[in-house]
């Protein structure tokens, strides 16, 4: 390998990095589905999982560019338009149906902009697009502005479980089209817009195939699917992530180490053990969130959304210091799990050493990690960087995202602030501003809708734990 070229090129590869300009690098995603099928859900926790593996990825809303069109003033003569009434659905009507048609490309232009001209890599078309005349009118109008060259996959939210179906119509009361309306006439208003596009739906299938599109059908989030010419490292990680859907409610906790014995002499990156302080926090760790999983398991069972039982269960990476916090959790309550995932980032020649004698001994190592953080790693052998570490927790988040137990992560603070970065969306350019504070535990309760986050700081005089309101939390409330 020559010297000029970066070690750092394979696993830029794996994880999004793509010249702006090479449309066939890029791709865009158009999501297929009735009404209250997942398809807004689907599209932002993938969007969320992409960006989180670097690449630059942003979900565009048929919906919301329609209500933005009615708040800015009517385009057209048609009410419906401005009311979001079930009337503007109808497909027996050609005037709605051509509007219809009109924002789905004008939203699709932006996509394309997005992919184009603004440096993104993956745009995702969040809409019905239920009949074929609309995805061929879709890929036509890609076709005719790129090209045969960038990538388009369509991706199908099926939902045949009642329960949920009917959870989800219910939430649309809560959503922008509805909010502050009599619930009882917008209820009857949505099932009147779901029958209309019922009548005129049309699945991926045989028209798709005959072209030889890339499609993917998921039916009740992950349970089933079925897949069409899904070719290439991308296509594949996403049919990985979808696969590994679930809706079960439950509670990852996610939190550093107690304070070990390097940690209490600021030295970097070695096994450790917990200095005394750091077995204080450890214990009151365990009793507070034993709190918290009694709470859980008096609540009652929710239906359709919850297996028969799940467990607690803590994991820790293999490292001393994170084995003996978990040590504080009863074997009675809580499977163990130890793995190398979550180990510590390995910083290589520099492990054993202080901040001090870093930034005396290898002050252009500091500079280069100061200039770009991300894409810095750490010399020597074994070293690691941001980068790598997403590469090596990418099997985790899969993993997370499959299991239906509570998990406790017990980890190390370049760990913690990845994994923060994937529950929280936050995005790359961002990632230098997320601090992890010592002795702080996050809770994330993860609901069959999306997540809700809540902090937690060790009080060491009263030997427990105390909420820290959100907007204490620098790298939550600026978002």
């Amino acid at each position: 390998m020559s010297g000029s070229v970066s070690p750092r090129r394979s696993a830029e590869a794996l994880i999004g990095y793509t010249p702006h300009q090479e449309t066939s690098s890029k791709l865009v995603i158009v999501m297929v589905g009735l009404p209250a099928t997942g398809k807004s859900y689907v599209a932002k926790k993938l969007s969320r999982y992409l960006s989180w593996l670097q690449h630059k990825t942003k979900v565009f809303n048929v919906g919301d560019r329609r209500r933005e069109a009615a708040q800015n003033g009517p385009e057209t003569t048609s009410d419906s338009l401005s009311t979001s009434d079930a009337k503007f659905f109808d497909p027996t009507s050609s005037e709605c149906v051509s509007l219809r048609d009109q924002l789905a490309i004008k939203t699709l232009n932006e996509l394309l902009t997005f992919l184009l001209d603004d440096g993104g890599n993956i745009g995702i078309l969040d809409a019905t697009n239920s009949t074929t005349a609309r995805r061929q009118l879709v890929l036509d109008h890609i076709r005719q502005r790129c090209g045969d060259s960038l990538r388009v996959l369509f991706l199908e939210s099926n939902c045949s479980n009642q329960t949920i179906r009917e959870a989800n119509i219910k939430l649309k009361l809560f959503g922008p089209d509805y909010a502050g309306k009599d619930p009882e006439a917008s209820l009857a208003d949505f099932r009147r817009r779901v029958v209309h596009y019922e009548k005129a739906y049309e699945s991926l299938g045989i028209a798709e195939e005959n072209q030889g599109l890339s499609f993917v059908q998921m039916s009740d989030a992950g349970r089933k699917m079925n897949t069409h010419l899904i070719r290439g490292y991308i296509g594949s990680q996403i049919c990985e992530y979808l696969l590994n859907f679930n809706l079960a409610r439950r509670q990852i906790w996610l939190t550093c180490t107690g304070e070990s014995l390097d940690d209490k002499e600021g030295r970097l990156g070695r096994y450790s053990d917990l200095s005394d302080r750091g077995h204080m926090y450890a214990g009151a760790l365990a009793s507070f969130v034993e709190e918290h999983r009694r709470k859980w398991c008096a609540e009652p069972v929710l239906p359709g959304h919850n297996p028969d039982s799940s467990q607690f269960c803590v994991w820790t990476s293999t490292w001393p210091q994170a084995i003996q916090t978990g040590s504080y959790f009863s074997s009675a309550n809580y499977d163990q799990t130890h793995t190398k995932m979550l180990d510590g980032l390995n910083v290589g020649n520099m492990a054993g050493l202080t901040v001090e004698q870093i930034t005396t001994q290898h002050p252009s190592e500091v500079a280069a990690r100061k200039r770009d953080k991300l894409q810095y790693r750490w010399p020597g052998l074994g070293g690691e960087g941001y980068l790598d570490l997403i590469v090596r927790l990418r099997p985790l988040i899969v993993e997370l995202e499959r299991t239906t137990d509570h998990l406790i992560l017990i980890t190390h603070r370049a760990v913690v602030r990845i994994l923060v970065t994937y529950f929280l969306g936050i995005h790359r350019e961002d990632l230098r501003d997320v601090q992890m504070p010592r002795d702080t535990v996050y809770c994330f309760d993860i609901e069959p809708y999306g997540i809700s986050f809540r902090p937690f700081i060790y009080d060491n005089e009263l030997d427990t734990f105390k909420e820290l309101p959100i907007s204490e939390i620098p790298f939550v409330s600026n978002r």
